[in-house]
């Protein structure tokens, strides 16, 4: 069963809500609607959903944006930092998020599929349904992991990274070749924002540092962190010594990787290699 517990992150959420719900907008005489508050504070709707949700956590400067806009003379801004902050760090991979929701920069490699953060639906899917793990709620497994990408938007300022395997990109029919045709399109897609690099290490390179397993990294306030799993749980490393391994093992691989510009090309092959 769910925990049901009001968390600080929770708590907080329900707080941004009912004061934009108190705004009643001058022109069209409706409560301020989640559009009308993105406006206001520089962000996208989808984003302002995620902090009313608690899928995320407002940033410091987006708080104090609506203490402004609220005139909670700095309520909001003190939640964040003394409730939220100090909330018990759940298990790794809620760890994680926690970590990868606030980066600056984020690193993903897999050497065998997409990473997570630019998987479609029904590739998330097909990962999660095959992955031999309980898969109870897959739905809710694929909204969550759909949910998450939501931190690659340009407009929340984090760069993010990926180093991906050729191999994920042609040989391996993950949930088949309609599928892997529409995932090697996001792909394509994703590469174009502006805060996206994707770079793939080719088959021809042979053995190189990474095919061991998969991992990322993330930096938040200056500090890094590493993130491994494998069938049965996963860890965050947090310890400088274990981080700066992951570090080196990422910087041997992305060596050996494609300029993102000969990626493209290669991604865009992969496209005719699947397309009906």
């Amino acid at each position: 069963m769910a925990n049901n517990r009001m968390t600080p992150r929770r708590f907080l959420a329900r707080q941004i809500r009912r004061l934009r719900e108190s705004v009643i907008d001058s022109e069209t005489s409706k409560i301020m609607t989640t559009a009308g508050l993105a406006k206001l504070v520089y962000r996208s709707e989808s984003l302002v959903k995620a902090w009313e949700s608690g899928r995320r956590v407002p940033r410091s400067d987006d708080l104090n944006r609506m203490d402004d806009i609220f005139q909670t003379k700095g309520l909001l801004s003190e939640m964040g930092r003394d409730l939220v902050k100090d909330e018990h760090a759940p298990e790794f991979m809620d760890r994680w998020r926690e970590v990868e929701e606030h980066a600056s920069l984020l690193r993903s490699y897999h050497p065998l599929l997409v990473p997570g953060l630019l998987q479609t639906p029904e590739y998330a899917r097909a990962v999660i349904v095959s992955s031999g793990r309980r898969t109870d709620n897959v739905d809710e497994q694929v909204r969550a992991r759909v949910d998450r990408q939501s931190i690659l938007s340009p407009e929340n300022d984090a760069m993010f990274i990926a180093v991906i395997d050729e191999g994920a990109l042609f040989y391996r029919a993950i949930g088949g070749a309609e599928v892997m045709c529409d995932q090697v399109l996001k792909l394509l897609e994703v590469a174009e924002y502006p805060n996206v690099r994707i770079n793939v290490v080719p088959v021809s390179v042979g053995e190189y540092a990474g095919l061991a397993g998969n991992f990322h990294i993330a930096t938040m306030d200056g500090r890094s962190f590493a993130y491994v799993d494998d069938a049965f749980s996963g860890d965050v490393l947090e310890h400088a010594e274990d981080v700066a391994t992951m570090e080196r093992v990422w910087e041997a691989l992305r060596d050996r990787a494609l300029p993102v510009e000969q990626s493209v090309e290669l991604m865009a092959k992969a496209v005719e290699r699947w397309r009906p």
